[in-house]
């Protein structure tokens, strides 16, 4: 089980790696031909489009994955689910655009979230064929629509930045990449769609898929909050900055998280009866996201200076202190991050939802507070409110599965000793050999990091570099299969 995990999330990984590359491509050029106004706007629309999606989808990714009785039934059911769902979800956002940029953001970002609102027809049909994928760990099928819808949005919104568009070349690059990603799961997931509402179905998986719509809207709003509660205590320009600041992050730690979950929700599933097996797996899966995102973050607050010089340039300055905070936030959020496939595996989804109101609760008084330190300020608030919600699921996976300190900790050991020694070793180079000019600097030291972290984890944790060996053995094919 480890050794499918292992690969389902590898593969998973190389899509995220894939299509972040390219999306990193895409900002650094963009980067140097927009301003903080059109990131900020269009993150806006993305922000509001990111929650209208959750809503319209209805669950019913998750649903295809979740029941296994008759797949090809259940996917025609949750296809028509996911398209009555566009329709009416979509003509909503239409309709209260104005409203919602009053509230949260300013005027101009109308015009922006009523045209993504045509991506909401586009979401429900894509999430169904993900989630036939997913279902059958086809993790390899999945780099092939992810990659290419990543260098579709790649090629329009920089074409059309480059021809004067301003904030509308990431709108029209969006929708078009969505509308090439979708006909190439379709391909790839070999299954002629068809619609039905069978009253079977429709009871099997409406509950299910309702949890998981309330999962993914708590989710979404609070994944998004930070760019409300940006563009209403602050301003777009501001959120303009947060936005680069925060895509550096994500790209590096957090979809690393992503990427294991993409595999651990289909596996703990398969052995959700069985608590010793859980425990285990669950285990060995968080020690191998540590060893990944815990010196990942802390490089990348070394690296902050040279790498934002490098990709956005020297006028964004101002984002290298929001990125250094915003490492130290996604390692706290990867601790925990994948304790909430647990919950979806076992049936309670409602665990995420609740902890995450609680998230939602904590997050306006938070940034009433936090915001008077401008964006740095807040940053650091949402590294507290991550402390809190990481402790509270912890103490509840404790309970259901069994998940003590004991555990966390095991886990935890030998990737933060080892991302300690590849701190040291990378800040004293910085220090004693001052290296000139920003690209020479970046390279050097993150090849300082990267070697110091594999030998200092060799020495430490042998176990760990043994188990990304044996993914590359000749049994590999037939592990990675779909």
């Amino acid at each position: 089980m480890n050794r499918k995990v292992a690969a389902g999330a590898l593969w998973a990984h190389l899509a995220f790696v894939s299509t972040k590359l390219i999306t990193l491509l895409n900002m650094a050029v963009l980067a140097r031909l927009l301003g903080t106004d059109d990131f900020g706007l269009v993150a806006a629309g993305l922000a509001v489009l990111a929650l209208l999606e959750a809503v319209s989808e209805g669950g019913v990714g998750a649903a295809v994955v979740w029941r296994r009785e008759d797949p090809e039934k259940t996917a025609a059911v949750a296809m028509a689910i996911s398209i009555i769902g566009g329709v009416l979800v979509g003509g909503v956002a239409f309709i209260a655009a104005p409203v919602v940029s009053t509230i949260f953001f300013d005027d101009r970002s109308t015009d922006i979230m009523r045209a993504l609102s045509v991506c909401l027809l586009l979401a429900g049909p894509s999430s169904v064929f993900v989630g036939l994928l997913q279902r059958d760990l086809a993790f390899r099928k999945r780099i092939i629509p992810e990659v290419i819808k990543a260098v579709t949005k790649t090629v329009v919104s920089v074409a059309l930045a480059f021809s004067g568009f301003g904030a509308w070349s990431l709108i029209y690059g969006h929708i078009t990449g969505m509308v090439v990603g979708l006909v190439a799961l379709w391909w790839l997931a070999g299954w002629s769609p068809r619609l039905s509402l069978d009253r079977k179905i429709v009871s099997d998986i409406l509950p299910f898929g309702i949890q998981m719509t309330l999962v993914g809207i708590v989710s979404v709003v609070s994944k998004n909050a930070d760019y409300m509660l940006i563009g209403h205590f602050l301003d777009v320009a501001t959120l303009g900055i947060y936005v680069l600041a925060f895509t550096l992050t994500d790209q590096i730690i957090l979809g690393i998280c992503w990427a294991a979950s993409q595999a651990l929700f289909a596996a703990y599933g398969a052995i959700q009866a069985d608590l010793p097996a859980l425990r285990r797996s669950y285990e060995d899966s968080l020690t191998g996201i540590a060893a990944l995102t815990l010196p990942a973050a802390a490089g990348l607050m070394i690296v902050a200076a040279p790498m934002v010089h490098v990709l956005y340039g020297e006028k964004w300055t101002n984002v290298i202190p929001v990125v250094q905070v915003l490492a130290v936030y996604a390692m706290v959020h990867s601790a925990a991050f994948n304790v909430g496939d647990l919950f979806k595996a076992m049936g309670r989804p409602w665990v995420l939802t609740w902890t995450n109101v609680l998230g939602l609760v904590l997050a306006p008084p938070v940034a009433f507070i936090s915001t008077r330190w401008g964006v740095v300020g807040f940053a650091i608030g949402q590294i507290v409110i991550m402390i809190i919600l990481s402790i509270v699921r912890l103490v509840i996976a404790n309970r259901l599965v069994g998940i003590g300190p004991r555990i966390f900790a095991r886990s935890l050991r030998w990737p933060l000793l080892s991302t300690i020694v590849m701190a040291g070793v990378t800040i004293g180079i910085d220090n004693l050999v001052h290296i000139k000019g920003d690209l020479p600097r970046l390279i050097i030291l993150i090849a300082a990091g990267v070697t110091s972290y594999v030998i200092s984890l060799a020495l430490t944790a042998p176990s760990l570099l043994s188990a990304v060996a044996a993914i590359a053995r000749p049994k590999r094919q037939q592990l990675m299969s779909p």
